[in-house]
């Protein structure tokens, strides 16, 4: 699960994706919103508002973020 105030990467196995993000990550989740009643799958429920490193700010789906421990 994807808090607000986590510090999270972009991570992503398709490479275009990934590159993209090189010089964001990491970044700080400002908010993130989940839609448990949503008909929508999974994958489209959960989004997160991510300030990245470089000052630019997305919405992202949690599933391409990971936790920085």
């Amino acid at each position: 699960m994807i808090n607000k105030g986590d510090i999270v990467n972009f991570y992503s196995t398709v490479a275009s994706f990934q590159r993209d993000y090189r010089t964001r990550n990491p970044g700080l989740v400002i908010a993130s919103k989940v839609f448990p009643n949503s008909a929508k799958s999974s994958f489209e429920k959960n989004s997160a508002y991510i300030l990245w490193a470089d000052g630019s700010m997305t919405r992202e789906y949690t599933t391409y973020l990971r936790v920085v421990k």
